[in-house]
């Protein structure tokens, strides 16, 4: 099996970073309130929102690993495999093809950006990226889904035998 990282862009970086300092004020001045006795609508808000962004962070991309039969698209929190047989086409992509994408049910930005999205070039597509200038898409029967990887090059190679 091959292991391909998909480490954050300065842009995903500095987006989580910024979301996470916030979330994490807003869960100690919530925490504060609930232990002062203010409310117990306080403490549901800081528990609530810590489990949210650990929902969100486990969901989060971190690679993709290329097995035999399979490949697997890699998050903190299981995978989500796809059988090599099913593979019509890879390339590369470059970030203008994602432009005007809208998020049907995803991420953008915290922790990458992950889900489903709609674009006016691609369609309907699953994306699993921590980053946007490393972009590979690939076609199985009747799903696309774009990934971003460190090294796209090989794995596009890697795949490029497989169909």
């Amino acid at each position: 099996m091959k292991r391909f990282h998909s480490s954050f862009d300065a842009r995903t970086r500095g987006i989580s970073i910024a979301v996470v300092v916030i979330v994490a004020v807003v869960i100690a001045l919530t925490g504060v309130a609930a232990q002062a006795g203010r409310s117990l609508f306080f403490a549901t808000v800081s528990v609530g929102l810590s489990a949210f962004f650990a929902f969100l962070f486990a969901l989060s991309p971190n690679g993709v690993e290329v097995g035999e039969d399979v490949v697997y698209i890699c998050r903190r929190w299981g995978s989500v495999p796809r059988h090599l047989a099913a593979l019509t086409n890879v390339r590369r992509i470059a970030i203008h093809e994602l432009q005007s994408s809208i998020r049907l049910v995803s991420v953008g930005g915290v922790f990458g950006w992950y889900g489903t999205f709609q674009s006016p070039t691609l369609g309907e597509f699953k994306m699993f990226a921590t980053r946007l200038d490393r972009l590979v898409l690939m076609d199985f029967h009747g799903e696309r889904i774009v990934v971003s990887v460190d090294e796209p090059d090989a794995l596009l190679a890697l795949l490029q035998v497989q169909i």
